[in-house]
């Protein structure tokens, strides 16, 4: 239905690649989170991903809800 990948690799970002053909991809956008989320769940239903955020120094933890359009 999406045609996306969304990845959390840690280093503060959400990437999102876009499906070009059946077998390449292409990275449409980055968007900010927080250093170390790495820890995500995509609930269909909802539309949603969140993204468990660590507890780093000042950084509290918390669970972030990004809306999938």
């Amino acid at each position: 239905k999406y045609h996306r990948i969304y990845t959390l690799c840690g280093a503060g970002k959400i990437n999102i690649l876009d499906q070009i053909d059946p077998n390449t991809y292409a990275v449409s956008t980055k968007i900010d989170t927080k250093d170390g989320a790495r820890t995500g769940l995509f609930v269909p239903e909802r539309q949603a991903l969140f993204v468990a955020i660590p507890h780093r120094g000042s950084q509290d933890a918390e669970i972030r809800e990004y809306k999938i359009e």
